[in-house]
């Protein structure tokens, strides 16, 4: 019998088989599983592919199974959990079912393990905490109209709105608005408004100009600076948020696109979170997500896994995709 961990986001889904005696044995990869943003028949499509991929090259069926892991972006109710179950019936898979957030797996495939906490910023930020006993602790994540402090679309946004400002004469001169101009092709500030209200719904479009910002704060710019210097201050306080509600002090991991992509960020958050506490410990992720989800399936299945030998195993398969 098998066990399969799935990572499943807005943009590609990622799929890992083991055996139970915590063994990666192969990878497979298609496209978004995100249902709420591709929709339940596209989500089916890219789940249907990752399962299959797997069992073709282990000549196995989805009878052979035992229990599938998921990480998904959009599933934070139990309604949404509900909608994946039934696609996973609707497919074939008969085994059991464990359903996450994509948070929840990039912790524990950041230590490796059901325990730490992980301050995530890509489209979207939350901070998670697992105290290696099951107990959740979560701040953010509340989307972007309510909340998503410090992530790729508040970044964004900022940029934006203070690309206006600067124009009116509100805000100082910054080669944000420049950045932006050029990357959208634009000749005038004016072309931005059709720009924003016709991307309403598409945060990722709107989250994508981070790294302009980013980039002009790297290259000095003094508005920029201010943008992320108040961005970071928010993710610290949610990490320092869950790290305040638990009982030990916990390694603390970064993810997303903000941090990955930026040795500013990352650098800054953690000289302004060792300010708040100079004993936290900020590591160096272990695993990716899909092999968090993995690790769940594990845990929860009992079986024994090397970690020692993960790395290897991880490398050996992924050559393959």
């Amino acid at each position: 019998m098998y066990i399969v961990g799935i990572d499943g986001g807005g943009t590609k889904t990622v799929g890992y088989l083991s055996d139970t005696n915590g063994n990666i044995l192969s990878v497979a990869k298609s496209s978004s599983s995100n249902y709420l943003s591709a929709g339940v028949e596209k989500a089916e499509e890219s789940l249907k592919e990752v399962l299959k991929s797997l069992c073709i090259s282990n000549n196995i069926t989805f009878d052979d199974i035992l229990l599938i892991s998921l990480g998904l972006a959009g599933v934070g109710r139990e309604k949404d959990k509900q909608v994946i179950k039934a696609i996973l019936i609707e497919i074939g898979i008969k085994g059991e079912k464990l359903i996450n957030n994509d948070a929840y797996i990039s912790l524990v495939g950041a230590h490796g393990k059901s325990e730490g906490v992980i301050t995530i910023s890509g489209t979207g930020s939350i901070t998670l905490g697992l105290d290696g006993n099951g107990k959740l602790f979560r701040v953010g994540g509340w989307g972007h109209i309510l909340g998503d402090e410090g992530s790729g679309y508040y970044f964004g946004r900022e940029g934006l709105m203070t690309m206006v400002k600067s124009y009116d004469g509100r805000e100082s001169p910054t080669s944000i608005t420049d950045k932006i101009l050029n990357y959208l092709s634009f000749s005038t500030v004016d072309e931005i408004i059709s720009y924003v209200y016709n991307n309403l719904d598409n945060k990722i479009k709107i989250s994508s100009l981070s790294k302009l910002v980013v980039e002009a704060a790297e290259e000095g710019d003094s508005v920029a600076k201010k943008i992320i210097t108040e961005g970071l201050a928010e993710l610290v306080n949610m990490t320092m948020t869950v790290v305040k509600q638990m009982d030990n002090n916990l390694d603390i991991a970064l993810s997303g696109g903000i941090f990955e992509n930026s040795i500013l960020m990352k650098r800054k958050f953690r000289e302004m979170l060792l300010q708040q506490k100079p004993k936290l410990n900020i590591i160096e992720n272990k695993y990716n997500p899909g092999i968090g989800a993995l690790i769940v399936g594990w845990e929860h299945m009992k079986v024994k896994y090397d970690n020692s030998k993960l790395l290897k195993q991880i490398k050996d398969v992924d050559i393959y995709v």
